[in-house]
C-alpha cells in the first residue's frame, strides 16, 4: 500500500510543479469510475486559468477509510511543495464520502479546511437504489468488500463526520431520473433526498442522469459561480 501511495505522491508533485500560482480545482471520482468522470471540469476550468488535478484512486479495493489516508498524504505533500496554492474540491458520488471522511482526518490539512467544495450526487443519507442491489450476490461480488460494501448496506454516512464550518459548501442534484425503488426525485440512483447533509450548505438541481451529470453543462456553470462567490 505505501508504494502505491509513493506513485500518487510523485505523479501529484510532478503534474503540479510548475502550476504554484494558479488555483487548483482537485476532483474525486465515484465508484466504479475514473477521472474521465471529471474530463469536462478539466477542460472548462483550465480554459478559465485552472489547474485541475483528477484524482485516480481504486474505489472497489480499498475502504473508505483507506482511501481518505492515501488522498490526505496526497495533500499534505503537495502543502509542501506549494504552501501558497489555493484549493478547492469537486466529487461526484462515492467520492464526497471519501472527501468527507478526508477532512476529518486528524493530518488534513487546516489550511484547506477553508476551501470550498462542490459535491455532485453524494449518497450522503446512503442509496436505497444501493442497498437493493446489494440484496444480490453478482452484485455484492461485482461491488466488493471494501468501499461498495458500504455503498450497498449502510443507510447512514454520519460516521464520516461533517463538513466544517470554514467550508462552504455546494450540493448538486441530479433529477433525471425515473427508478421507481427511489422515494422521490432522483437521478436514476441517488434520491434527492439523500444527497442531503445535517450540516448547512447551499444546493443546486441539474435535469441529469447520475452518470452524466458531471459533463452536464449547467453542473460546471453551478460549479463555476459557486467557486466564484463570496
Amino acid at each position: 500500500m505505501k508504494k502505491i501511495v509513493f506513485v500518487f505522491l510523485i505523479a501529484f508533485c510532478v503534474c503540479f510543479k510548475t502550476y504554484s500560482e494558479q488555483k487548483l480545482l482537485v476532483a474525486l471520482h465515484g465508484f466504479l469510475r475514473s477521472t474521465g468522470n471529471f474530463s469536462k471540469f478539466h477542460e472548462e476550468f483550465t480554459k478559465r486559468g485552472w489547474s485541475v488535478f483528477r484524482w485516480s484512486y481504486p474505489s472497489r479495493s480499498k475502504t473508505i477509510s483507506e482511501l481518505s489516508n492515501d488522498f490526505v498524504d496526497i495533500l499534505i505533500e503537495f502543502e509542501k511543495k506549494h504552501p501558497d496554492v489555493e484549493i478547492n474540491f469537486v466529487s461526484h458520488s462515492l467520492g464526497g464520502l471519501i472527501l468527507r471522511k478526508s477532512v476529518n482526518h486528524p493530518k488534513f490539512p487546516k489550511k484547506y479546511k477553508s476551501s470550498k467544495v462542490v459535491l455532485i450526487a453524494p449518497p450522503n443519507q446512503g442509496s436505497s437504489f444501493g442497498r437493493f442491489l446489494g440484496q444480490y450476490k453478482p452484485m455484492r461480488l461485482l461491488a466488493g468488500k471494501k468501499a461498495g460494501k458500504d455503498l450497498f448496506t449502510k443507510d447512514d454516512f454520519s460516521h464520516l463526520g461533517n463538513f466544517p464550518p470554514s467550508m462552504k459548501v455546494l450540493v448538486i442534484a441530479g433529477t433525471c431520473g425515473f427508478n421507481p425503488l427511489i422515494k422521490g426525485k432522483n437521478d436514476g440512483k441517488v434520491g434527492v433526498s439523500e444527497t442531503k447533509l445535517s450540516t448547512p450548505y447551499e444546493y443546486k438541481e441539474v435535469y441529469a442522469g447520475h452518470s452524466w451529470i458531471c459533463h452536464s453543462g449547467k453542473t460546471l456553470k453551478y460549479a463555476w459561480d459557486f467557486y466564484q462567490s463570496k
